[in-house]
């Protein structure tokens, strides 16, 4: 309790959810109405224990404390679906990228009292609702599996549109032409403003299609490098993909803090097809 000095309004029971909060200094003035249970900025088993102990409607971190031993602890039933409100600095974002299966949401390293109380607010008003209909908290499987099953239409209609082209149209797309794609993208920075082109989805996929033709692992943080925008944003685009079903995450067998990031099945047959369809593109 040392990192903090709550007030017994801190702890006040008018709205009933529960926040563990866990990290250094983190501005929790704004939680008056909340139960809030402050720890030091502890990781590892004590952070674990104090979630197993707690068990809080909400998490709220600092993302340089995540490590596999809470990512395994949120992925047990017990703590499915409990949102975890990450405070995310340009150099956490492979520890980030261990809770993505949890119900992540991410706040600026830099926020204050009034960003956080207004995410946990947002947080809060959604599990009300959640909690009024069970059967559709946080989206469900039948959102994902829909997803999926888009991402499968594409790549078969991208397929039947390679198929009906000559065969003289066509060159294999391999890892350099799609990195010269890449190059060819950035160029345009040199003579507009970057943030006009913003594209952080279509940046990553493009990434992780050539790191996949090379047989090369990305890590979180350089996927987050490919979205050529703020690490947040990066993450928050990680997360959706991850949920739409596609991209999906291993461990790293050498790093315990690092997660590495890939296509799944479904999305790699439909950027092959995509990136066929449009590197050969007549004059390509």
């Amino acid at each position: 309790m040392a990192d903090y000095q709550l007030s017994e309004t801190d702890r006040s029971p008018a709205v009933g959810l529960k926040i563990l909060a866990a990290g250094t200094s983190l501005p929790l003035a704004g939680l008056s109405r909340f139960l809030v249970d402050a720890i030091p900025a502890v990781g590892g088993a004590a952070l674990v224990e104090a979630v197993e102990r707690a068990r809080p409607d909400i998490l709220l971190m600092d993302a340089e404390l995540a490590d596999a031993r809470l990512a395994a602890l949120l992925a047990h039933p017990s703590h499915a679906g409990m949102p975890v409100l990450l405070r995310t600095a340009d150099g956490d974002a492979d520890l980030a990228g261990l809770l993505l299966q949890a119900p992540l949401h991410f706040l600026e390293a830099d926020s204050d009292a009034a960003a956080i109380r207004r995410a946990v607010e947002e947080l809060a008003e959604g599990l009300q609702h959640h909690a009024a209909d069970a059967g559709s908290r946080f989206g469900g499987d039948g959102r994902i599996e829909a997803l999926k099953r888009d991402a499968e239409r594409v790549a078969a209609a991208l397929a039947e549109l390679v198929a009906s082209r000559p065969e003289s149209a066509a060159r294999p797309v391999d890892a350099a032409r799609i990195r010269a794609h890449i190059r060819a993208r950035r160029l345009r920075e040199r003579f507009f403003p970057a943030e006009l082109f913003a594209d952080p989805a279509w940046d990553m996929l493009l990434d992780l299609a050539a790191a996949r033709l090379e047989e090369r692992p990305v890590s979180v943080s350089s996927l987050c490098i490919a979205a050529n925008v703020p690490t947040t944003t990066a993450l928050r685009w990680i997360k959706n993909l991850s949920d739409t079903g596609l991209l999906s995450r291993s461990a790293d067998p050498g790093d315990a803090r690092r997660a590495f990031i890939a296509l799944s099945p479904e999305a790699a047959k439909a950027m092959d097809a995509c990136l066929d369809a449009v590197l050969n593109q007549p004059g390509q």
